[in-house]
């Protein structure tokens, strides 16, 4: 937290890009001049009101109907698994199973029924399965949008999910601007998300000097 302050006042944005929703991200980093941008794209904060894309508000009732179904399966009761009713998203989360794996693997039919059945789409995470609305936007299509509005001299880019795989491709290709994706590397993600990387770090003690070294260089150019 310290050294993302720090790093707002000599960078020309802070941008936090996660699955989660706005106001967690805003409790978790209380950046005042950060933009978050919550459920992979599908929300934004700019300040202190949060809002649902104008894509996804047409699917918000489908969205109720499948939360209330995902939260009578029985398998989403086992010890370990919580269900994360989002604003635009829903997220059941089996990282705390006793086997991680063989829990996934038992709830993915009945989640991808109940998205079959509402017309959303049922998209794997890091231990988590994501109840969305089947628009086609992503991490990547998210950091296109933001580079064509703010112009920026030059992005880096940190992700350690399988979602981050769309921003790592998206940079690859992002004409006129200087850009570095960084893959942070954990046992849970394969090391194919990463291969559109430039750098790869170790959890978060390695990002944590990642961050130093930019620090230090903004501080000391």
């Amino acid at each position: 937290m310290a050294l993302l302050s720090e790093l707002s006042h000599c960078l020309q944005r802070i941008v936090i890009i996660s699955g989660r929703d706005t106001d967690f991200l805003v409790r978790r980093l209380p950046l005042p001049h950060a933009l978050f941008i919550g459920n992979h794209g599908l929300e934004e904060r700019d300040g202190d009101a949060s809002r649902i894309v104008a894509e996804a508000q047409p699917y918000l009732a489908q969205l109720q109907r499948a939360g209330d179904a995902v939260e009578v399966l029985s398998l989403v009761r086992a010890p370990g698994i919580t269900v994360e009713r989002k604003r635009a998203t829903i997220s059941v989360h089996f990282r705390n199973a006793a086997e991680p794996s063989a829990s996934g693997s038992a709830l993915e039919p009945a989640l991808r029924e109940i998205a079959r059945r509402e017309k959303l789409r049922l998209q794997p995470g890091r231990l988590v399965y994501e109840l969305r609305p089947p628009l086609d936007l992503d991490k990547g299509a998210v950091l296109r949008r933001l580079a064509a509005a703010l112009h920026p001299g030059g992005v880096v880019y940190i992700g350690d999910d399988r979602t981050d795989a769309d921003a790592f491709w998206a940079l690859r290709r992002m004409p006129g601007v200087r850009t570095v994706a960084v893959g942070v590397r954990s046992p849970e993600v394969p090391d194919d998300v990463f291969v559109d990387t430039d750098l790869r770090v170790d959890g978060v003690p390695g990002v944590i000097d990642l961050l130093t070294q930019l620090r230090d260089v903004c501080v000391n150019p």
